[in-house]
């Protein structure tokens, strides 16, 4: 089976090319859904992170309060790598084990979705790698309607990923989603006829 890596900075587009990748009855891996689980409670990554990082990151429930970890994570890199520390291995083990699933059903191209996948090294682990990019002005204005922030705390969050430019640099195809959606749909639809043809 052949896996490709998809990767975008935040509010580039990256769930509209796994969109178009399942409409087209391909496997998507959303490696940001499994970081989900892995701190779901019960979990051991959630007791480390809460041991970590302070009670305070939990919901009265015993969840994750989410918004409350980003505010520390987002804005010191070395709280962010020790949060990684605790999740990427993690993360990377659930993923290959559905992959493995994947193979075992016979699939013959599947692709692994992961905001960080460049950040985490884990983009080598596979055949090639799909950067989503699009123009900063264009990811602040989508993340601020997405999400409700204010324009800083939205430049926060662009600013503590890794350049666009360096993840594409890194790519064997790169995906423009400055345009319309239907310019993205074609680019990536070509490049699955492609793959196909090849």
């Amino acid at each position: 089976m052949i896996v490709w890596g998809l990767t975008g900075n935040i509010a580039c587009g990256k769930s509209a090319v796994e969109a178009v990748l399942r409409a087209k009855s391909i496997p998507v891996i959303d490696a940001d859904h499994i970081a989900r689980e892995v701190v779901e409670p019960g979990q051991p990554a959630l007791a480390e992170i809460a041991a970590g990082f302070g009670g305070g990151v939990l919901l009265a429930d015993g969840r994750l309060d989410r918004p409350a970890l980003a505010a520390i994570v987002f804005g010191d890199i070395d709280a962010r790598r020790r949060l990684e520390a605790i999740t990427h291995p993690r993360i990377i083990g659930a993923t290959l084990e559905r992959l493995a699933q994947l193979e075992s059903e016979g699939h013959v191209l599947a692709v692994v979705s992961a905001a960080l996948m460049i950040e985490s090294g884990s983009y080598r682990n596979y055949a090639g790698l799909a950067v989503v990019t699009c123009p900063e002005h264009l990811q602040l204005e989508r993340l601020q309607r997405r999400d409700g922030l204010s324009a800083e705390d939205a430049m926060g969050r662009i600013r503590s990923q890794r350049a666009q430019g360096e993840k594409a640099a890194l790519a064997d195809v790169v995906f423009d989603n400055s345009r319309e959606l239907e310019d993205l749909q074609a680019a990536v639809i070509k490049w699955l006829d492609g793959l196909e043809g090849a």
